[in-house]
């Protein structure tokens, strides 16, 4: 019997169920489609700034990308607003999933959806993905510990499968508090200990950085420090998601 008969089999017996809600999902996907329906709704939403789309809003992040692919300085599906009022979307309940609870098929649903966005802005730009490297700023050994897995390898392991860039993991994170629970000047000088793991070359590599959700920029900036400080040739950043600038806090800072 193919592959493909037993996984209808098995589907059959053990109907596939969406992380997101408990109903049945899709053989071939991860979500249900009343799940998948709202996040592609979310996926369209735009920075109340300056209206830009995740991949092209830079509020609040500037400076976060050392190079351009197809004109873009980062790859981003969608924003996160975990904060706002109101009723809490699925994209927030997605990614907060996707942190808690390793789930290969919700993994695979974002490293795809990342590696075509990502393959389709190299193309543009004639770049062989095999000339890359994915790597990812390393969980916390606090968090590490109390969900048994890092959800930035896990999902780099994804993105090269299905891209054919290969992975490696890059950096480590000797010390610090998780970035979740510090503001702003703190995510900042706690983010400076990501280091260079050892025996580690990266010079003259272009790497591919990936983040599950960027929120001030800090890790991403200190990982590309770090990254750039021992010659790597260029850094481009992949998230699932952005924190959403809002106007308050912008007119706050003017």
């Amino acid at each position: 019997m193919s592959r493909r008969g037993v996984s209808r089999i098995l589907d059959l017996f053990f109907p596939p169920i969406c992380p997101i809600c408990g109903e049945k999902s899709a053989s071939d996907g991860c979500l249900c489609e009343t799940c998948l329906i709202k996040y592609s709704e979310e996926q369209k939403g735009r920075c109340p700034v300056c209206g830009g789309s995740p991949g092209d809003c830079t509020c609040g992040i500037s400076g976060i990308s050392r190079t351009f692919i197809g004109g873009k300085k980062l790859v981003a599906l969608t924003f996160y607003r975990p904060h706002e009022s109101g009723t809490e979307r699925v994209t927030e309940r997605i990614i907060r999933t996707f942190k808690r609870r390793y789930d290969k098929s919700l993994t695979d649903f974002f490293a795809r959806e990342i590696s075509g966005k990502l393959l389709l802005l190299m193309k543009s730009d004639g770049e062989d993905p095999r000339g890359w490297l994915v790597t990812f700023p390393p969980r916390s050994s606090e968090n590490r510990r109390k969900y048994g897995f890092d959800q930035g390898e896990v999902a780099v392991r994804s993105i090269s499968k299905y891209t054919g860039i290969p992975w490696g993991k890059t950096l480590v994170r000797p010390g610090g508090t998780e970035q979740k629970e510090l503001g702003r000047q703190m995510r900042e000088e706690n983010s400076s200990f990501l280091k260079i793991a050892r025996n580690t070359e990266v010079s003259g590599k272009k790497i591919i950085l990936f983040d599950d959700v960027i929120t001030t920029g800090a890790t991403v900036r200190a990982a590309s420090e770090a990254l750039l400080d021992a010659d790597a040739e260029c850094v481009f950043p992949v998230c699932i998601a952005r924190t959403r600038k809002n106007v308050y806090s912008k007119r706050k800072e003017k």
